[in-house]
């Protein structure tokens, strides 16, 4: 099927093909009619199957023609960040298309005017609890990636905002895009849609298995490798001699690094590119050299790289940029590469199809993530073909990946909102937003969720009853008979979206904060909350950890005895080291001091600042309703977590554009406040290290009151602004300063 032959308004038809879609793959044309016809759609089809065109021809067609609004829901940020650039070649005809991606405790009153959303569910769900105007103007709501429902923590609220939106919104029409899988009639049935599904893909992909220097495919097919004793290398070697890039995937952090640095050397003499000071300085470090950053430099410099978690978003934005524009020929990532942004290779390597898990070992990893990972195979407009690789170490091993993974259908999709901690938070979301004001209604709610299509409840009542009988007993639900309302402190619990037994322990904890108290303390109670995940204690980690609890012995705010007492005492550590790195981050502890101490990578330190500030937040929140003398402590802290910065530069960091480094440069320069600032000549602040002539213009605008100009900072790594709430410029408790400058003095 042509393009010019969809019935569709013609500007949209003429820049469809303006910009080169001039004829719809065969699931597309098939999929395309039916959602134009306002229909609810399953689509079920491979990666890179063009899933999204058909979600972006129903979307534009719609808010042309009826202008109604169109919710666009991706799993990450990032492919929120790579939809709305897609759907922006087509900005000019004249919808506004906007990402929703701040904080969970707003209506985000900025998307008044915008046509389309794009969101992740969590932000989709929390704008739907916040009672947002745009939300009920929603005619069309498109959910990408949907088989992300089988996932443990992100599918439950997806499957929730769905639930929700259906019943809101009468003649909402749902389109669903997902990768093949076994049991998409069931989603189909769940929705009322209906179900397009094929196993066709632009690039053909061929999966097979390698084994004695040479691979086996799915085909029946087969091709020579060559000899050698490391099959990782020469099937890397292959495909980049003969113009290719690959991903390889294996299961552990470590592991990325450490192969990467491995082939490097020999990927430079097939390989390579030339890094300018800028580029330099990103891999290696926004805010200073670290040692995992020097080796992304030199391991990228061979046109090699790793992808993990422990890198920055900057780093990680690097290497994804360069490997599309072709600079770097090889990734060793772990698999959540494979569930982000679009990153096609001619030769897909999976090592690994096991990973350990704690208190079970080694377990096999579902086929579903290793066709997620295969389906990244195939560069369109490049390769002819793609092909996905596993390793196998023996006979019996080749055929053990051959009839499991590579001839094997994907697990059925199922629901995972069916016990009691992940139905929590959400009991309580659906009590406070009046979408339920009984257990009756709750369960009738349940049934109604892709969990209720597919499951016969079994147990439900019993659950629904022990978490509203919790949230009863907390004082985040009243019951007047059979009916059930939520206090003041359980709609605040909801609307700051964090777990009810975060929102208990917060309570707990702040009832005890006075001027006096610590840091550590404050930061091991948010540490010790379900919604901060915790670091790993290494046995390198026991000594200084053992040092820091009996140092704040008696002090901590969470209770520290439990009747596991191995069990509690590696939970303790675990909250504790998260404490410490929050802790040295405050106090400006270099970053590679950081990684180096507690064996962790830069992406750790952002990751947690940013866990850690939220429920930082939510704390704040918290303490207005039960102890609000508590909140000018906890606020000067979460300012601190929010920059990194020790006490001095807190009024410096209230300041538009200016953050922990430049703070650092203004504060040694003998600018210390807005006085100083008053005071000081623009051409003197423009001449400082990383400040500049717009940001100086800036500063002095807003120390004396006057609106910023456009320019208000320079874009940048330092560029931040606080994202919750004004600094707060109080002192801290003098018993902090006494600490040592260090924990990791000890």
């Amino acid at each position: 099927m042509r393009i010019e032959e969809l019935e569709i308004v013609p500007e949209l038809r003429d820049a469809l093909i303006e910009k080169g879609f001039v004829e719809l793959h065969p699931p597309q044309a098939e999929a395309v009619p039916i959602a134009l016809s306002g229909r609810n759609l399953v689509v079920a089809i491979p990666t890179a199957g063009g899933k999204s065109l058909i979600g972006f021809i129903t979307a534009i067609n719609m808010m042309l023609t009826k202008g109604r609004k169109v919710l666009y829901i991706v799993p990450l940020k990032a492919l929120a960040s790579e939809k709305k650039a897609d759907l922006d070649m087509f900005s000019d005809l004249g919808f506004k298309v906007m990402m929703s991606s701040g904080d969970l405790d707003s209506d985000d009153r900025r998307i008044a005017d915008a046509d389309m959303i794009i969101a992740t569910s969590e932000k989709a769900d929390s704008l739907i609890r916040h009672g947002s105007r745009w939300m009920q103007e929603v005619g069309l709501v498109i959910a990408d990636e949907i088989h992300m429902i089988h996932d443990p923590k992100r599918g439950p609220t997806l499957e929730i905002a769905l639930t929700k939106m259906r019943r809101r919104v009468s003649d909402l029409q749902v389109i669903a895009l997902s990768a093949t899988i076994s049991n998409a009639y069931d989603l189909a049935h769940w929705l009322d849609a209906e179900l397009v599904t094929s196993e066709w893909r632009p690039i053909p992909l061929k999966e097979g298995v390698y084994f004695n220097d040479e691979i086996a495919f799915d085909d029946c097919s087969s091709r020579e490798v060559g000899p050698g004793n490391d099959p990782i290398w020469k099937l890397m070697e292959q495909t980049v001699s003969e113009g290719g890039q690959c991903l390889v995937f294996v299961n552990m952090r470590r592991s990325t690094e450490s192969l990467a640095v491995k082939y490097s050397g020999k990927m430079g003499k097939i390989s390579g590119m030339m890094l300018s000071d800028d580029e330099e300085r990103v891999l290696e470090g926004d805010d200073g050299s670290t040692a995992l950053g020097r080796k992304l430099a030199g391991c990228v410099r061979h046109g090699m790289a790793f992808h993990n978690a422990g890198l920055t978003y900057a780093q990680r934005r690097f290497v994804e940029e360069n490997f599309k524009n072709g600079r770097i020929k090889c990734i060793v990532a772990t698999p959540t590469l494979a569930a982000g942004i679009n990153l096609p290779a001619r030769r897909v390597i999976v090592r690994d199809t096991y990973r350990f898990e704690a208190n079970a070992g080694n377990v096999p990893i579902s086929v579903m993530e290793v066709k997620q990972m295969s389906g990244r195979a195939g560069r369109p407009g490049y390769d002819e073909y793609g092909e996905s690789v596993l390793i196998a170490k023996s006979y019996e091993d080749y055929e053990h990946l051959m009839d499991d993974y590579v001839m094997h259908d994907t697990e059925r999709l199922s629901s995972k909102i069916g016990n009691e901690s992940t139905l929590r938070g959400h009991v309580l979301g659906l009590i406070a937003t009046g979408d339920a004001s009984s257990e009756e209604g709750i369960v009738g709610f349940i049934r109604e969720t892709f969990y209720g299509s597919t499951s016969q409840l079994y147990g439900i009542e019993g659950a629904v009853e022990d978490i509203v009988g919790f949230l009863a007993d907390e004082g985040m639900v009243e019951r007047d008979g059979d009916s059930l309302r939520a206090t003041a402190f359980g709609k605040r619990t909801s609307d700051l979206y964090i777990d009810p037994r975060t929102a208990m322990v917060l309570r707990d904890a702040v009832m005890l904060v006075d001027d006096a108290t610590a840091d550590i303390p404050i930061l091991h109670a948010v540490a010790s909350t379900p919604d901060v995940l915790s670091l790993y204690p290494r046995k390198a980690d026991e000594e200084m950890l053992g040092i820091v609890a009996d140092d704040y012995e008696g002090l901590f705010l969470v209770d520290t005895c439990d009747t596991d007492e191995d069990l509690y005492g590696n939970y303790f550590m675990s909250d504790l080291k998260t404490a410490l790195l929050l802790y040295e981050w405050i106090n400006e502890t270099p970053e590679e001091s950081i990684t180096e101490a507690l064996g962790i990578g830069p992406g750790d330190i952002r990751s947690r600042a940013d866990m850690v500030e939220w429920v930082l937040y939510a704390m704040t929140e918290i303490a207005l309703i039960f102890k609000p003398t508590a909140m000018r402590r906890v606020r000067t802290l979460l300012t601190r977590v929010r920059h990194g910065i020790k006490q001095e530069l807190l009024e410096l960091t209230s300041f538009r554009g200016v953050g922990r480094v430049r703070a650092r440069v203004l504060y040694g320069h003998g600018i210390k406040g807005r006085a100083d600032i008053l005071g000081a000549e623009t051409a003197k602040l423009a001449a400082l290290p990383k400040i500049g002539p717009a940001l100086a213009r800036s500063l002095k605008e807003q120390a004396g009151g006057g609106a910023p100009g456009p320019a208000s900072a320079p874009a940048g790594e330092d560029e931040e602004t606080p994202r919750y709430l004004d600094a707060d410029k109080e002192g801290q408790s003098p018993s902090d300063d006494a600490k040592q400058s260090s924990l990791f003095d000890f």
